[in-house]
């Protein structure tokens, strides 16, 4: 959000009272991430690590490689890249390595498969965007690849997506590196049994992988998606354990299918026009697109998307409108009883950024709202400042040069009462007050 906004930030007290304060080592690469897809950005860590200052310079984008480490997934830095692309000055070509798929994250896949449809709501040009897989990387060595192309447009869409439309069909990716791949076709029947009873059109693929393209940890997993018939996406995965992992029992494929085949169902009866890993996409998007109205289905908001929406209101001064969704026959007296559909919301809100033939660019644009930003900042400060200025009247109206030599006059007469200045060197300032 300090980054598209180009207003500043400063955190404080971060993880103060933990046995480790401070920022970990991901969120510092994440840092580092910025200043690559950025120029003149400027940050500040103090030594501790409880404090960080960060200065957000203007959105460049280009090719680079950059190395995530194996703490987080792939997609915690991914995900911030995909919110960032559209309004970089070159197109994004980033290789990213380190992670693919991690349990309890979300992984590469379901960003290209859920994410990327939403992108293409907002954006008109599509041709450019990818995410392509050229290693999985498990933990604990990691050892994934993947790159990233996004383009560049000059402004956002809106988008009105009311209708989920009911599901066509599933598809599925069983994936297996350094491990027997027999491993694939239990998962693919297990998962085909589970879901027998809830539609026909089960089809999976395997992703075999050895070598280089198979990272450097051995590892396996499910992907699953439904796609509807109004072209929404919802996802469900499984990740087996890491192979360091001496605390519990193996994970058993049988298992691993039936947990992704359990997230994809939760997923679905939770509903909406998007996945709701990517409710926050949409969110930031259609603050970000054109002056017009854009409305979005969604499910039930995670916390996650929650903790953005307020981001986005203290960023950008954005407040969407949330109500339920209206259904033809719906009965008022089994609203009280009722989850996952009548729990679905319609998220509304007004675009921020002006029309094409409003701006010369969005660098422009951006320049603007900042310079604006930081007037209305610059006043608001001279007003508070004038509040603790005597003066006669007390309601007299002063310029700001005037409240300026008012306060270093206020200054050397406190001074002077706590015995810090001399008589004589407060007659040298007295002639220069109001």
């Amino acid at each position: 959000m300090s980054v598209l906004s180009g207003r500043p930030v400063f955190i404080r007290d971060i993880r103060s009272i933990d046995e480790a304060p401070g920022i970990r080592d991901y969120e510092a690469k994440l840092i580092s991430l910025f200043e690559n897809v950025t120029n003149g950005s400027k940050f500040f860590i103090s030594r501790t690590g409880t404090e960080v200052r960060f200065h957000p310079g203007s959105l460049v984008g280009g090719k680079f490689t950059f190395d995530c480490g194996t703490d987080r997934c792939i997609s915690y830095f991914l995900e911030p890249l995909v919110m960032m692309a559209p309004f970089c000055k070159q197109p994004l070509h980033v290789k990213l390595l380190g992670v693919t798929n991690k349990r309890d994250e979300l992984s590469v896949d379901a960003i290209r498969a859920t994410w990327l449809p939403v992108f293409n709501k907002f954006v008109l040009n599509d041709e450019d965007l990818s995410i392509k897989i050229n290693a999985r990387g498990f933990l604990p060595s990691g050892g994934g690849s993947v790159t990233f192309t996004a383009p560049i447009v000059r402004t956002l869409r809106p988008a009105q997506r009311q209708n989920a439309g009911k599901i066509r069909r599933i598809r599925g990716l069983a994936y297996v590196s350094k491990a027997s791949p027999t491993i694939a076709n239990r998962m693919i029947e297990a998962v085909k049994h589970m879901l027998r009873g809830y539609i026909a059109d089960v089809y999976i693929t395997v992703d075999t992988r050895k070598g280089d393209a198979a990272g450097k940890s051995p590892g396996f997993g499910l992907f699953l998606t439904a796609e509807t018939t109004e072209g929404v996406f919802y996802h469900g995965e499984a990740i087996s354990k890491s192979s360091t992992d001496a605390t519990t029992a193996p994970s058993i494929p049988e298992d691993i299918a039936s947990y992704a085949a359990s997230q994809l169902l939760n997923e679905l009866f939770r509903g909406g026009c998007l996945d709701s890993s990517a409710q926050m996409l949409a969110a930031t998007f259609m603050t970000l697109c054109e002056k017009d109205v854009s409305v979005f289905l969604s499910g039930p908001l995670t916390n996650n998307t929650i903790r953005g929406l307020r981001h986005l209101k203290m960023f950008f001064g954005m407040v969407f409108n949330f109500g339920r969704e209206k259904t033809e026959n719906e009965d008022e007296a089994d609203l009280t009883v009722t989850m996952g559909y009548n729990n679905r919301v319609l998220m509304t809100g007004m675009g921020l950024i002006g029309m094409p033939s409003e701006r010369s660019s969005a660098a422009a644009s951006s320049h603007f709202d900042r310079e604006r930003l930081r007037h209305i900042q610059v006043n608001h400060a001279f007003a508070q400042l004038r509040t603790v200025i005597p003066s006669f009247p007390i309601d007299r109206k002063m310029s700001k040069h005037e409240i300026l030599r008012g306060a270093i006059r206020y200054i050397h007469i406190l001074e002077y009462i706590l015995g810090m200045r001399s008589f004589s060197d407060l007659e040298g300032v007295s002639s220069s007050g109001n």
